[in-house]
């Protein structure tokens, strides 16, 4: 083999090996949070609307609770004695940075805190509860085990009748 082509390999190789495994990380920039449930990004000039995926946030559950009046006036006080987790997206999340994120069939996966997504991090604060409509094979686990901390520690609305009021239990 000439030197030509000996470098030419050596080339060929190294693109190839820097070539991406995966397709693209898509990347958008943070432009608007207008609560917990519902972010806007923009991504190649194009807006795209966030809701956290298979996940029920507090703003949901008092639109779709099963007594709605109780249900809001229960998140209107759990939000009054806890204004901070009213303000959570707008406290963990900044805007006009850039987040990685995934839309898929229900919602959107934005990965707020390195691989922690934000829905993870709403269950982790006792702000929003698992979609009993949501199956997907590769999120289960992670959701069910940031909620079971919410729960043991009694964090957000683990702690306050807000359940009982907005959803609806299984029997």
């Amino acid at each position: 083999m000439s030197k030509n082509e000996t470098i030419f390999v050596r080339l060929l190789g190294i693109l190839i090996f820097m070539t991406p495994l995966y397709g693209e990380i898509t990347i958008g920039l943070l432009t608007s949070i207008d609560n917990n449930s519902k972010l806007s990004l923009l991504h190649n000039n194009v807006a795209v609307s966030c809701e956290p995926f298979g996940v029920i946030p507090l703003e949901k559950m008092v639109v779709n609770g099963v007594n709605p009046q109780e249900c809001k006036n229960s998140v209107e006080r759990y939000y009054k004695d806890h204004p901070h987790d009213k303000q959570f997206a707008r406290e963990h999340l900044h805007l006009q940075q850039s987040y990685h994120y995934e839309t898929i069939k229900g919602g959107c996966v934005l990965y707020g805190n390195g691989p922690e997504s934000y829905s993870e991090m709403l269950l982790r604060r006792g702000l929003a509860v698992i979609d009993p409509a949501f199956d997907n094979t590769e999120w289960n686990a992670k959701l069910k085990r940031s909620v079971q901390g919410a729960v043991i520690q009694k964090t957000g609305m683990h702690d306050t009748l807000i359940q009982k009021f907005c959803i609806k239990e299984e029997k």
